[in-house]
């Protein structure tokens, strides 16, 4: 009220400086209001810029050497530069008397319109510093709150327009909140994709299907990345590319993808990639190869051990026919996969305690697919292809010494000998 006689005050001093100037009396009102209104705004600026200029600057610099958390993190989100804005409609409504009783009406409306976006920006500014802090914990995670946040940021929104409203109209807050489901079949198609991504992220949260830091892929989104953030309607990826893919959050429930968090947790990584042997290059093992493959580290004692089960059974079937003696041969690819599964058991980054398997698949116009399975110490994508790289590396080299041949298409080199040795 002291405001408003003062502003009322004001008025009367410009209109008698306006006489004395001279301005016409039909513009005299209007033009001692455009300069009340002229200072009013002036002030509020000034107001305003000594709160982010000195008070706050001031905070910021008593703060900066500071070890705690909040202050940083409340000069990052501006939070109390949105503060700072409150300043202005608080000013301004002291004054709004001045203008009479209808347009203080309006003033006050449009203020109110002011506040709540300044309040709505508060409480956004709030929640970051609020989910800043939580992230500093291992378990946000394992359960982010900010698509909670921005739920609870949504219906204080809602509540506030609604009680605005209601204070437009002059009617009750509970008499528009009791007509609310009226409107609900519009609201859910105003906001499908937020109460979809509200109810995904309560099942991507309580299930546990997806956390902050987890490497996941959904081919169908082209996804294959670390989830770098889950908000509301959203679930945001920082792929391998160093690209960065948003997928609907209800996407992850509706659709399948997969986590690797699992595998990370186990501490092993699969290895599984088969080699082509050429099926004419498979044999027998004479004697002589099998006395050269007895020198090898790890074919030594099995070598000796098949030799003794086959002259135990030679014993007790002296007969011997062509059929029979092919029996109690071993092959040098049966030899080679022995080989390659005692020298995966024996590699310091495999899984010993895991499934070591060397199998063959059935064979294709490619020749016979040996593959190996078995789990690398190293689930860190570079340590991994270096370990998986190391293995093949030794395979390739080492194939030919049992008398095996790996297939590969023929090239043109390959089209250029055969030509030259023809003619």
């Amino acid at each position: 009220m002291t405001f408003g006689i003062g502003g009322r005050y004001m008025i009367a001093r410009i209109l008698e400086f306006l006489v004395k100037w001279n301005v016409p009396k039909e513009y005299r009102e209007l033009v001692a209001y455009l300069i009340l209104s002229a200072a009013i705004l002036l002030a509020c600026i000034l107001i305003e810029l000594f709160l982010r200029w000195i008070v706050i600057e001031l905070y910021y610099l008593i703060t900066s050497r500071s070890k705690r958390l909040i202050p940083p993190l409340i000069k990052r989100t501006k939070l109390f530069e949105r503060f700072a804005h409150v300043s202005t409609p608080i000013f301004i409504s002291f004054f709004a008397a001045s203008y009479g009783d209808d347009a203080e009406g309006w003033i006050q409306k449009g203020l109110t319109i002011y506040v709540l976006i300044v309040l709505i920006a508060i409480l956004n500014s709030s929640f970051a510093v609020v989910d800043d802090v939580y992230r500093t914990h291992e378990i946000s995670k394992k359960r982010p709150i900010k698509a909670f946040l921005q739920i609870v940021e949504l219906i204080v929104v809602i509540l506030f327009m609604i009680f605005i409203i209601a204070s437009w109209i002059h009617e009750s807050p509970l008499v528009l909140l009791s007509g609310f489901g009226a409107f609900a079949a519009i609201l859910s198609l105003i906001f499908k994709d937020t109460l979809l991504g509200f109810v995904a992220g309560i099942q991507l949260s309580f299930n546990d299907m997806v956390r902050i830091g987890d490497w996941i892929e959904m081919p169908k989104y082209f996804v294959d990345g670390t989830v770098s953030d889950i908000t509301l309607i959203s679930v945001e990826i920082e792929n391998s590319d160093n690209t960065t893919t948003t997928v609907p959050a209800y996407a992850l429930v509706s659709d399948s993808f997969k986590n690797w968090r699992g595998m990370i947790q186990s501490g092993s990584r699969r290895l599984k990639r088969a080699v082509f042997i050429d099926m004419t290059s498979i044999t027998f093992c004479t004697e002589e190869m099998l006395d050269r493959f007895s020198k090898y580290e790890y074919l030594s004692t099995y070598i000796a051990g098949k030799r003794k089960e086959f002259a135990k059974a030679a014993g007790k079937s002296p007969l011997q026919t062509e059929i029979k003696s092919s029996r109690q041969k071993l092959t040098n690819i049966g030899v080679f996969r022995i080989y390659l599964e005692k020298y995966l058991a024996h590699n310091p980054k495999i899984h010993e305690d895991m499934t070591i398997l060397v199998r063959q698949l059935p064979a294709d116009s490619k020749g016979l697919p040996l593959e190996i399975y078995a789990f690398a110490t190293e689930t860190d994508w570079i340590s991994y292809e270096n370990i998986q790289s190391d293995i093949f590396d030794h395979i390739y080299a080492i194939a030919p010494s049992f008398g095996l041949r790996l297939f590969q298409e023929p090239s043109g080199h390959d089209m250029s000998s055969i030509s030259m040795s023809g003619s």
